[in-house]
């Protein structure tokens, strides 16, 4: 097992320290781990939830999907600019 600061997949980023804050919960990544059978896992938690939860960052990006989305797409704008007149 390995641990990394930041995994990404099909343009979704996800980093360390990130929190996420969904329609469910507001989701603190405490650690990315990198199994030896190259498995990527989420430890995080929830402000509902004190407890740290372990998922399968394809289990865990299927589940968020839609709001992760919407993050790509602001931080595409904040930090480049969509390409428009206004952003140029």
């Amino acid at each position: 097992m390995r641990l990394i600061e930041q995994y990404e997949k099909d343009g979704i980023v996800i980093d360390v320290n990130s929190l996420l804050t969904t329609s469910d919960a507001v989701i603190d990544i405490k650690q990315i781990m990198v199994m030896n059978n190259e498995e990527v896992l989420f430890c995080f938690d929830t402000v509902e939830d004190r407890i740290i939860m372990t998922q399968s960052a394809d289990a865990f990006i299927a589940k968020y999907r839609d709001y992760l989305g919407t993050l790509e797409k602001k931080a595409a704008h904040v930090d480049t600019g969509c390409g428009c007149k206004s952003c140029k």
